[in-house]
C-alpha cells in the first residue's frame, strides 16, 4: 500500500474528495433553500393575481376555469338555486361554514359576495382531487365528497370541509374575474 505526501493511501484520498464534493452540494442546497425563503424567487409563470373572462353562463351553469397552475369553479345561480341554499341547513356538514376557509365577505350562507355568482377553488377537501360538476351541485373526482353550489360540504361517509373561498373581486359587468390566491 503507497502513502503518498499527504499520508493518506489513494483510496482513503478518493473517500476525503468525495466527502468534500458532498459536503459543497449540501452547503450549496442549504443557500438555495434559504436564499428561497428569503426573496420570492417564483418562476414567472406564478402570478400574484390571476384574471379570467367570464364566459356567458346560463342560470345554474357551473364551469371550471383553469388557468397555469390555478382551477376555480364558477357557478352563475339562479334566483331559484339562491333562495334553495338560503334555505338549506340539513344535509350539510358545516352549515353555517364555522370550519372554512373563506374571505370575510363570503361568511353568509352563499358563502360569495355576489348571491348570483359561486367562485371556489375547484378541489376537493376529501382527498385533494379535482372537482366535476355533478348536477345539483359539485363532486370530488376521486372520492365520494359531494357539494352543493355554495361550495358547502353534503354530509357523506367521511367527514370534510366546505371548499375554501379565494380572494376574488369582478369587474362592474362580470366580464373579467380577478383572483388573489
Amino acid at each position: 500500500m503507497s502513502v503518498n505526501d499527504t499520508g493518506f493511501s489513494p483510496g482513503r484520498r478518493l473517500l476525503v474528495r468525495v466527502f468534500k464534493l458532498a459536503s459543497v452540494i449540501l452547503l450549496a442546497a442549504i443557500a438555495w433553500v434559504l436564499l428561497d425563503f428569503m426573496i420570492d424567487l417564483r418562476p414567472s409563470s406564478i402570478q400574484s393575481s390571476y384574471r379570467f373572462q367570464v364566459p356567458e353562463l346560463a342560470p345554474d351553469e357551473v364551469r371550471i376555469l383553469r388557468r397555469d397552475n390555478l382551477a376555480i369553479v364558477l357557478a352563475h345561480r339562479s334566483a331559484a338555486s339562491i333562495a334553495a341554499l338560503r334555505q338549506a341547513t340539513t344535509n350539510l356538514q358545516d352549515p353555517e361554514s364555522r370550519d372554512s376557509r373563506q374571505p370575510e365577505y363570503a361568511r353568509n350562507a352563499l358563502r360569495s359576495r355576489h348571491p348570483q355568482f359561486f367562485v371556489s377553488y375547484a378541489y376537493g377537501t376529501d382527498l385533494g382531487c379535482g372537482l366535476t360538476v355533478e348536477p345539483p351541485g359539485l363532486r370530488e373526482i376521486c372520492g365520494n365528497a359531494r357539494y352543493d353550489l355554495a361550495g358547502r360540504a353534503l354530509e357523506g361517509a367521511s367527514r370534510f370541509s366546505n371548499l375554501p373561498i379565494p380572494d376574488y373581486n369582478f369587474d362592474a359587468e362580470f366580464k373579467r374575474l380577478t383572483i388573489n390566491p
